[in-house]
C-alpha cells in the first residue's frame, strides 16, 4: 500500500511540474518582513517592497506612496493571487526593476507568509507616528525660537529704550 501511495504522490508531483504550476513552500513570515522592509536584501538585488509601497504600521511615514498600499493585498487576492503577483511582477513600474532581478521561490513564499500574517492581525500597528513627531518637533522649534527671541529682544530693545529716555530727559523729544 505504501508503494502505491509513493507512486501516486510522484505522479501528481510530475504532473504539477510538467504543467508549469509552481508549488510554494510555507514561507517564513519573519523573513518576509525583513525582505519587505529591506533589513534583508533580495538574493538578486531587487529593491525592498517598502521603497515603493505602503503597509500600515511600517516605516516612519508608514512607507512610500509610489506603489499602491499593500495592507489589504492578501485579503483582496488570497494566497494564490499574491503568489501569482510575486511570481510574475507584471506591472510596468516593477518590470524595469525586477526583470533582471526576479524574486526566488523562497523569497516569494516568505513575502506571501508575511502578507498573510499582516492581514490576519486584528489590529495593525498604529499610524500617525510621523504626524506626532512633526508636532513635537514644531513645538520644540517654536519654544526655542521664543526663548532666543526674548533674549535678542532684550539685547536690542533696551539700548533703544535707553537712548530714547536720554533724548527725552535732555528735552530733545516731547
Amino acid at each position: 500500500m505504501s508503494g502505491c501511495r509513493f507512486l501516486s504522490t510522484t505522479v501528481v508531483a510530475l504532473m504539477l511540474l510538467c504543467s508549469g504550476v509552481t508549488v510554494f513552500a510555507a514561507g517564513d513570515a519573519e523573513q518576509g518582513k525583513a525582505l519587505f522592509v529591506g533589513k534583508t536584501a533580495f538574493s538578486n538585488g531587487g529593491a525592498p517592497c517598502l521603497a515603493c509601497h505602503n503597509l500600515t504600521g511600517f516605516g516612519m511615514a508608514d512607507g512610500a506612496n509610489y506603489g499602491p498600499d499593500l495592507s489589504t493585498l492578501y485579503d483582496d487576492y488570497g494566497r494564490e493571487g499574491v503568489e501569482g503577483v510575486l511570481q510574475s511582477l507584471a506591472f510596468p513600474s516593477m518590470e524595469a526593476i525586477y526583470e533582471s532581478r526576479p524574486l526566488i521561490e523562497t523569497e516569494q513564499a516568505d513575502l506571501t507568509a508575511f502578507l498573510q500574517q499582516t492581514s490576519e492581525l486584528s489590529a495593525t500597528p498604529g499610524t500617525g507616528k510621523l504626524l506626532l513627531l512633526v508636532i513635537v518637533g514644531v513645538a520644540i522649534l517654536l519654544g526655542l525660537t521664543f526663548l532666543v527671541g526674548l533674549r535678542r529682544m532684550r539685547a536690542t530693545r533696551q539700548p533703544l529704550i535707553d537712548q530714547h529716555r536720554n533724548l527725552m530727559n535732555k528735552g530733545g523729544l516731547r
